[in-house]
């Protein structure tokens, strides 16, 4: 008996054969014809629900690749390439400084390679990039090996060992 009291497209869409949409009954001012249901096959429904599914999941991806933070290693090859300064020597002073922990803090000195205010002049610093960064810090880094004029000397670590001249 219940049946025979549901419209035809209800028991179709029950059945997975149909399935309706755009019904404005709500929203369609006195006076007005009201929009009939679209009758749409199931299986169409179906097709565009995985398409936007797939959509939604390369969003997803692409939403990562521009988000991603390098690893440390990644970090420190970057920068010897960016400013031709030894991978070996930001490796070696790295892991001497924080033992290649971006997020290591020593009092006031704090990020992979232990910068205190110098970060801040550093171009990188002026940028507003993070001392928390791995590549912001390896960056900063290089930049002030090659360009400060005094090498290694800020740092108390030394790419030949601690404390080394």
């Amino acid at each position: 008996m219940i049946r025979h009291l549901l419209p035809i497209p209800a028991v179709l869409l029950a059945a997975g054969v149909l399935a309706v949409t755009g019904a404005q009954a709500d929203s369609t001012p006195a006076g007005v014809a009201k929009e009939a249901p679209r009758v749409v096959p199931a299986a169409k429904l179906v097709k565009a629900v995985g398409q936007r599914e797939a959509w939604r999941a390369r969003a997803v991806r692409a939403e990562r690749v521009l988000r991603h933070e390098p690893s440390v290693q990644e970090a420190l090859t970057v920068a010897s390439v960016a400013y031709d300064v030894p991978r070996t020597e930001l490796s070696s002073v790295a892991w001497c400084e924080s033992t290649n922990r971006p997020d290591a803090s020593n009092g006031r000195y704090r990020g992979l390679f232990q910068f205190g205010p110098i970060f801040e002049s550093s171009p990188y610093g002026r940028a507003g990039l993070s001392v928390w960064s791995p590549l912001a810090s390896a960056m900063a880094a290089a930049y002030i090996v090659r360009h400060g004029g005094s090498g290694w000397s800020p740092w108390e670590c030394s790419p030949r060992g601690k404390f080394a001249p």
